[in-house]
C-alpha cells in the first residue's frame, strides 16, 4: 500500500523497520576506527609526547623548564596547523594560495583548482557557484534533485533524477563520497578549495568513475582562538550571515574544535503576474561541528558533524517555444495555444524573458525543501616505519520534501494548473568505510593501496495527481473531450513506490617508480565489485472506473517488477612522466574508468520488452600534458590533449514497439562516445600586485555510434528511432572559457598624505569572465533545445587592512545584464518547450571581521 506525505510511517521508523533492523550494525560498524596503541600514548597520558621526554638542562630552572614545555607545546601546535595556515585566512591580506595552487603540478593528470583566494573573491560558497571558474565543468539543474555534474562532456547526459545509477563524475567533501548530486549543490560551511581532477582516477580511491573526480575541502579547526562574521546584503533582499568560531579546547595543545553556520536568504526574482508571487527565493540553513585530535605525534583524528535545511520555491520556467507543424509538414494535433485556450489558461505575459515573468495559476505552488545529515571521522595514523595508515569512515542522509501544485513529472505547463501534486519524496542514506596505507614519498619506489565500503538505498514515494483543468488540457481533441470525462478524469491519481539498495565494494592499489632522477612511472589497478537490487510498483487511484482508464492514458498505466544487477570490473591507469628541468613535467597517462552500470528505475512496461538494467560505461582515455612553472613558480601554465573512447554510454534511447507503431523512450547504453580536445590553464603574477588566471578548454565529445535514439519533438509524429551518430552529446559545450585578473595595492602608494589608519590599509579590484558555446540542454537533442553561447561577467573591489583583520567589499555578478538560459525542456503534450533563466544581474556588498 502507497501512502501519500501525511500518510508515510515516521522516518526512523521506516528506516529501521522489517529488512532495515539488520543494518543498524552497519552503520555503527561505519564509525569504527582502529587506532593502533603506541608506546608513545603512554606518555601523553601523562602530558608528555614520546619526543618530549629528554631530560631538561643540568642547571635548568623551574620557569626555563616551563618555557622549554611552552616551546615544545607551540611547536607541536604548530606541526598541527601549518598545513591549514593560508587556509585559515582566506579573508586576510595574503598572496596567492601556493599550497594549494601548486599541490598537483608534480601529478600526471590536469588539474583545475579554485583556490581560497579564489572563492573569496568571487563569493563562492558552493559547488554551482564555482563552475563559473572551471571551464571543464558544466552542471546543469532542472531542480536540486535533478542534478547533472559532467567533466569534459561526461558524467550524466542530464538532469533527470536517476537513482539507480550514481553519476559518472564522483564528488567527494573532506574525502567522503557523495551519492546524490543534489545533496552538494547547496552551501558548505568553511569552505576553503575546489579542485577538479579530469579524466578517471580508479585508483585514487573511493567509487570508480569515467568523468572526473571533484574534490571539495573545507578548513580543519585551528588551535589559534579566532572568530569570524561575515554578512551579505544585495540584490532582491540578498541577506547572508556566516559565522565560524575555532580554537583549543580548553588550553589543551591536543585538541581544538571549530563552530560555524551560515544563514542564506534571497527573495525570488521572477514574478507570477496572476499573483504577483515572486518565485527563485531561498533560504536555508546550515550548521557544522568540528573535533581536531592530535593525542601523539603519530595519531590525528578529525570529527565532522553537519546539518543542512534548504528551502527554496525554485525551477520555474518560461516558455520558449510551440510547435504548430511537424519538421514535415504536417500539422500538430491539439497545439498548446489550442489546449490552453480549452483549458481557460492564462496567457503567457509579454517580454517575459527580458523582464523574467511567468503566468503561473493563481492556486497552486511550486517549491522543495532539502535536508541533509551527516558525521565522518577520518583518523590517520604515522606507522613506526613512516609508513601513513588512514582510515575514513562516515554516514550521510538526504531527505528530499518537493511541494508542486502546478508542475510535476509531466512538465510545467505555463498558465496552467494541471496536477494538484506532483511530488517524488525521497528518503536517501549511505555509509561509506575507506581504509589506504601509504608509504613514505622520499624513496625510489612509492606504493599505496586500500579498500573502500558503500551501502546506499534510495527510497522514493511519488503521488501525481491530476486536476480538473488538466483533464481539459491533456483530453483535448480526443474522443473523450467532454466534462463526463472531465470530472471522472480530475483527481485522478498516480501513486507509486520504488527503492535501489547498493552495496560496492573496491580494491585498489597505486605504484611509483622512479627509473631516472628524471624519469618515472606510475599507476594502479582497481577492482570493483557492484551489486543493485530493487523494484518499482504504481497503481492508479480515481473516483471511478472511466476516470482510472482516462489517468492510466496520461499518467501511464499500473507497474510492478523487481530487478538485480551485479557487476565485476577492473580499472586501472599508468603514466610516464619525465622532468627535463625541476620546473617542467611531461606526461603521458593511460586510464581506465567505469561508471557503474544498475538499475532503471521509472513506469517500464516490462511486458513490451523494455530492459530493467543497463551496462556499465566504460571509458578509456589517453592524455598528453605539459606542466611548467616560471619565475620561481610565481607563474604557472599547464596543458593538456587528451582522447577518451567510451563503450556503452548511459543515455535516454528509443525503444520501437511494432505492435502498436509506437517509439518509447528510457535508458540505454549508446554504443560507442567520443571525447577529445586540449585544455590550457595557466596562472600567476603578472606584475607586483597583479594576479591573472585563464582556463580555457576545447571539448568535442560527440556521438561515433549512436542509431537508436528517440525522436526529436519536431518529429515526433515519424514512428521510428532515430539516429544521432555525428552530433554533439547533450549538455557539452565545445568551447569553455574563464579568465580573472584581481590587483592590489596598499593604499599609501595611491596617495601622498595618508593617515596611520589608511597607511596600513590595501585596497583591491578584480574582474572574472566566463564564457560558454552552445548545447543540446536535453537528450532528445531537438533544435529548440540548443542553448545559445553567453558570457558573464563578475566583479569585485574592497578594500582591507593589512593584518587581515577585517574585510570590505562591494560586488556584482552577471553585470552586464545577460539574460540567457540554462535549460531548455520539452513536454510532449501540446509540443511545447520551456526554459530555465540564469540570475539576472546582481550587485551588493560584504563585510567580514575576526576577532
Amino acid at each position: 500500500m502507497l501512502h501519500n506525505k501525511t500518510r508515510l510511517p515516521p522516518i526512523w521508523t521506516r528506516r529501521f523497520s522489517g529488512a532495515g533492523i539488520s543494518r543498524i550494525p552497519l552503520y555503527g560498524f561505519a564509525l569504527i576506527v582502529l587506532v593502533p596503541f603506541h608506546g608513545a600514548e603512554a606518555a601523553s597520558r601523562r602530558g608528555l609526547h614520546a619526543g618530549d621526554k629528554a631530560k631538561p638542562a643540568k642547571h635548568a630552572t623551574p620557569a626555563s623548564q616551563s618555557a622549554a614545555a611552552r616551546t615544545a607545546a607551540k611547536s607541536r601546535k604548530t606541526a598541527i596547523t601549518a598545513k591549514d595556515a593560508e587556509q585559515l585566512t582566506v579573508h586576510a591580506s595574503i598572496p596567492l594560495s601556493r599550497r594549494q595552487v601548486l599541490a598537483r603540478q608534480d601529478d600526471p593528470i590536469a588539474v583545475t583548482t579554485v583556490t581560497a583566494k579564489d572563492l573569496q573573491a568571487n563569493q563562492i560558497t558552493n559547488l554551482l557557484q564555482a563552475t563559473k571558474l572551471l571551464p571543464s565543468v558544466s552542471m546543469q539543474i532542472t531542480n536540486p534533485r535533478n542534478v547533472a555534474i559532467n567533466v569534459r562532456g561526461l558524467g550524466n547526459f542530464s538532469s533527470t533524477a536517476q537513482d539507480g545509477l550514481e553519476n559518472g563524475t564522483t564528488v567527494y567533501i573532506d574525502g567522503v563520497y557523495q551519492t546524490r548530486p543534489g545533496a552538494v549543490i547547496g552551501d558548505i560551511s568553511d569552505l576553503s578549495e575546489i579542485e577538479v581532477l579530469k579524466g578517471p582516477q580508479a585508483t585514487r580511491g573511493g567509487v570508480d568513475n569515467d568523468g572526473g573526480v571533484i574534490n571539495i575541502n573545507t578548513l580543519a579547526p585551528s588551535f589559534t582562538r579566532q572568530y569570524s562574521i561575515t554578512g551579505d546584503y544585495g540584490s532582491y533582499n540578498t541577506a547572508n550571515v556566516r559565522l565560524r568560531a575555532t580554537g583549543a579546547v580548553g588550553h589543551s595543545d591536543k585538541v581544538a574544535y571549530s563552530l560555524s553556520g551560515f544563514s542564506i536568504n534571497h527573495d525570488g526574482y521572477m514574478k507570477n503576474v496572476v499573483t504577483n508571487r515572486d518565485y527563485h527565493d531561498y533560504h536555508d540553513l546550515g550548521v557544522k561541528g568540528q573535533i581536531l585530535a592530535k593525542p601523539t605525534d603519530a595519531l590525528t583524528i578529525r570529527l565532522i558533524a553537519d546539518y543542512s535545511d534548504l528551502r527554496e520555491s525554485c525551477c520555474v520556467s518560461v516558455l520558449t517555444n510551440t510547435l504548430t507543424h511537424y519538421a514535415n509538414g504536417a500539422p500538430v494535433s491539439g497545439t498548446f495555444a489550442e489546449r490552453s485556450a480549452a483549458a481557460g489558461g492564462n496567457p503567457v505575459p509579454a517580454h517575459q524573458i527580458r523582464d523574467m515573468l511567468v503566468s503561473g495559476p493563481a492556486t497552486g505552488s511550486q517549491g522543495v525543501r532539502q535536508q541533509t545529515f551527516g558525521v565522518s571521522l577520518d583518523t590517520t595514523y604515522q606507522l613506526p616505519s613512516s609508513w601513513t595508515l588512514e582510515n575514513i569512515a562516515a554516514w550521510h542522509t538526504w531527505f528530499w520534501y518537493p511541494k508542486n501544485g502546478f508542475s510535476g513529472g509531466l512538465g510545467t505547463i505555463p498558465g496552467l494548473k494541471t496536477m494538484s501534486a506532483g511530488n517524488n519524496q525521497v528518503y536517501e542514506q549511505h555509509a561509506t568505510e575507506e581504509l589506504k596505507i601509504s608509504s613514505p614519498t622520499n624513496r625510489p619506489l612509492q606504493f599505496s593501496a586500500g579498500i573502500f565500503y558503500m551501502y546506499e538505498e534510495v527510497p522514493d514515494y511519488i503521488r501525481n495527481a491530476l486536476t480538473y483543468q488538466g483533464a481539459q488540457y491533456y483530453l483535448y481533441g480526443t474522443p473523450y473531450a467532454h466534462n463526463v470525462y472531465y470530472d471522472s478524469l480530475s483527481g485522478g491519481t498516480l501513486l507509486a513506490h520504488d527503492n535501489v539498495i547498493t552495496n560496492d565494494v573496491a580494491g585498489y592499489a597505486r605504484l611509483k617508480y622512479r627509473i631516472t632522477p628524471k624519469l618515472s612511472l606510475e599507476g594502479g589497478v582497481r577492482v570493483s565489485y557492484v551489486n543493485k537490487s530493487g523494484g518499482y510498483s504504481s497503481q492508479i487511484v480515481a473516483s471511478n472506473a472511466l476516470g482510472e482508464t482516462l489517468a492510466k492514458s496520461i499518467l501511464g498505466a499500473p507497474t510492478s517488477y523487481s530487478a538485480s544487477y551485479s557487476q565485476v570490473q577492473p580499472s586501472g591507469s599508468l603514466s610516464l612522466v619525465y622532468r627535463p628541468v625541476e620546473t617542467t613535467l611531461l606526461y603521458a597517462t593511460y586510464s581506465r574508468g567505469v561508471r557503474d552500470g544498475g538499475i532503471n528505475i521509472a513506469n517500464l512496461n516490462t511486458s513490451q520488452g523494455m530492459k530493467t538494467t543497463v551496462k556499465p560505461e566504460l571509458n578509456d582515455m589517453f592524455e598528453f600534458g605539459v606542466k611548467n612553472a616560471f619565475f620561481n613558480k610565481r607563474l604557472l601554465v599547464n596543458t593538456a590533449a587528451f582522447w577518451n573512447n567510451v563503450h556503452n554510454y548511459i543515455t535516454s534511447g528509443g525503444y520501437y514497439l511494432p505492435t502498436t507503431n509506437s517509439v518509447i523512450s528510457y535508458l540505454i547504453n549508446a554504443p560507442h562516445v567520443v571525447s577529445r580536445g586540449f585544455e590550457v590553464d595557466a596562472r600567476g603574477v603578472i606584475l607586483p600586485g597583479l594576479e591573472g588566471r585563464v582556463s580555457a578548454s576545447y571539448t568535442d565529445a560527440f556521438y561515433a555510434n549512436f542509431a537508436n535514439s528517440t525522436q526529436p519533438a519536431e518529429s515526433a509524429n515519424v514512428k521510428s528511432v532515430y539516429s544521432l551518430t555525428g552530433n554533439q552529446i547533450p549538455l557539452n559545450s565545445k568551447w569553455n572559457l574563464t579568465a580573472g585578473l584581481d590587483y592590489t595595492v596598499p593604499v599609501r602608494r595611491l596617495t601622498r598624505n595618508s593617515g596611520d589608519f589608511w597607511s596600513r590599509i590595501l585596497f583591491y579590484v578584480g574582474a572574472d569572465y566566463s564564457y560558454r558555446s552552445r548545447f543540446y540542454s536535453d537528450p532528445t537533442e531537438s533544435i529548440y533545445t540548443l542553448v545559445k553561447p553567453y558570457g558573464v561577467l563578475n566583479g569585485h573591489i574592497g578594500i582591507r587592512p593589512e593584518s587581515g583583520k577585517w574585510d570590505l567589499s562591494f560586488w556584482g555578478h552577471n553585470m552586464l545584464d545577460k539574460r540567457y538560459y540554462v535549460g531548455i525542456t520539452p513536454s510532449a503534450t501540446g509540443e511545447v518547450f520551456y526554459g530555465q533563466l540564469a540570475d539576472p544581474a546582481m550587485f551588493g556588498g560584504e563585510f567580514t571581521y575576526k576577532l
